[in-house]
């Protein structure tokens, strides 16, 4: 399969485009919008499944927080400050955009006093961050300077570490398949030289790690001294279809963070006790993510994923107003008045050959092009096609909607 370069897919489906005044940053258009949330969504819906409790924090974060944390030290270089050292004195602030989620997280946990009953507590967030990277880095969706994490922190105790660990690697794993994505391989980062965190913190955290992966029974690489400043980690990496290898998914275990943000929760015995967290991402970046599934399809996405899922083409303009009215149908209730389930779908009313219409359709990998003329007026019914395919279908519009989302 010859190599897809996502930017050149993005250009070509009409999704997104980039700055050159600010390097890094993405602009979504419409249908890149539609792609971008429901991925979001889809991830959403299925930790509503799992107990995840949804929480958004501030773009903006004290510095304070940030040297208490670690993430000062460990990120100087690429956070991206309200002004410069002066103009931050005079105004006596010292902000910058948050760099990651994980203390602001911290800080509606410390919000309230926790049970050891209520753990373990898993707050998750779609958040965005911001990182200054350098101008030779960025690299069109894969590295952005303002980012989309689906962060989550889990709040448990030593005794919850594995359990929590196992659901996660499943959890992901599901989350790969679902997109297309079988070939997963795991490596296992340990403590880098330049760390938070005591020698005895860190070995209950990569010992944590390394027995829940035996217990799930997964084979792993280890990566010496590649983990997070503050905890080992497990990072997943999937095989695309040009047999490239990509980074994606996230879990780090953590016994440092919250003791040094002065996190608790109450024992069974009544005592203050730091929560051990679990931080993770699934898809890492919705950025990159996005540009890798597009290079993984060569731009062809599923049915479920594609912004427009059917397009609807006129033979002539004598019958755009049927047109209109299938893809009403396409959105309302069925003959039994049973409400269908929305279909994303246009009309090319454009006053151009159905044979240039439908090629166009092709290119935009639109997965159904339905076309309707004097024949399927008269017959109240739809000619259909899948993308890449010549085979034809006549259909009423029920018979197609259940198929389409069958």
């Amino acid at each position: 399969m010859a190599e897809a370069d996502h930017k050149e897919i993005g250009r070509q489906l009409g999704l997104f485009s980039f700055s050159r005044n600010v390097p890094g940053t993405v602009y979504w258009w419409p249908k890149g919008a539609i792609l971008f949330d429901l991925i979001v969504d889809d991830i959403k819906e299925e930790l509503k499944k799992q107990g995840y409790l949804d929480l958004k924090t501030a773009p903006i974060i004290d510095l304070d927080t940030l040297k208490a944390s670690g993430h000062y030290d460990n990120f100087r270089e690429k956070l991206f400050f309200t002004g410069n050292e002066e103009e931050m004195k005079k105004n006596k602030v010292n902000w910058c955009l948050k760099p990651m989620s994980c203390p602001g997280s911290i800080k509606i946990f410390n919000e309230q006093m926790h049970s050891y009953k209520e753990l373990p507590i898993k707050f998750s967030e779609m958040g965005t961050v911001f990182r200054y990277e350098q101008p030779g880095e960025v690299n069109g969706l894969l590295r952005t300077r303002v980012i989309t994490q689906d962060d989550a922190h889990i709040y448990c105790t030593e005794a919850q570490i594995e359990k929590e660990i196992i659901k996660l690697i499943d959890f992901i794993y599901e989350t790969y398949k679902r997109y297309g994505f079988e070939n997963v391989s795991i490596e296992l980062s340990t403590r880098p030289k330049k760390s938070i965190g005591t020698d005895e913190q860190w070995k209950k955290a990569e010992d944590g790690l390394v027995e829940a992966l035996k217990d799930a029974k997964i084979d792993y690489k280890v990566n010496e001294g590649e983990g997070a400043f503050y905890g080992p980690k497990i990072d997943f990496h999937i095989k695309d279809s040009l047999n490239r290898s990509w980074q994606l998914g996230t879990i780090q275990l953590d016994f440092a963070m919250a003791e040094r943000l002065d996190a608790h929760y109450i024992d069974k015995e009544g005592n203050k006790k730091h929560p051990v967290m679990i931080h993770r991402a699934i898809l890492g970046s919705v950025e990159r993510f996005i540009a890798v599934l597009l290079e993984h399809m060569g731009g062809v996405l599923p049915v479920w994923l594609s912004p427009v899922q059917a397009i609807i083409l006129a033979v002539s303009d004598k019958h755009i107003d049927y047109a209109k009215k299938v893809a009403k149908s396409a959105q309302g209730r069925s003959s039994s008045g049973r409400e269908m389930k929305n279909v994303r779908i246009e009309i090319d009313s454009r006053n151009e050959s159905i044979n240039k219409k439908i090629r166009d359709a092709e290119l935009q990998k639109i997965p159904y092009i339905i076309v309707v003329g004097e024949k399927e007026e008269k017959d109240r019914n739809i000619t259909v096609r899948k993308c890449g395919s010549k085979d034809l279908k006549i259909q009423n519009i029920e018979e197609f909607v259940k198929e389409l989302n069958g």
